[in-house]
């Protein structure tokens, strides 16, 4: 488990302690909750995002392209041009080590 030290403004600390009193946990584990807490709520953020995304699509309302529309305007690769070639032969693998 990480250990983690912080700096506060003392009125800051008092308000921490006081409400670790409170909820009949140690400070430590109040912090712990606190992090925990925003942990959960971020991810929640990124399911209801997800979820909106569904929703608009499935309803018909997502105007962004396909990726066959997106495609469609594509225009072909130019051929690459080669810089250097490399031989491998059966008698290359290995040529180098001795041992």
């Amino acid at each position: 488990m990480g250990q983690v030290t912080i700096y506060i403004e003392d009125s800051a600390l008092e308000a921490a302690k006081r409400a670790a009193a409170r909820a009949h946990v140690s400070l430590s584990q109040w912090f712990a909750k606190f992090a925990i807490d925003e942990k959960r709520r971020q991810a929640q953020g990124w399911d209801d995002f997800f979820a909106e995304i569904d929703r608009i699509r499935l309803a018909g309302g997502d105007d962004f392209p396909s990726i066959e529309e997106i495609r469609a305007t594509e225009v072909p690769d130019v051929p690459r041009e080669v810089w250097f070639e490399i031989a491998i032969t059966p008698n290359s693998i290995g040529a180098n080590r001795r041992g």
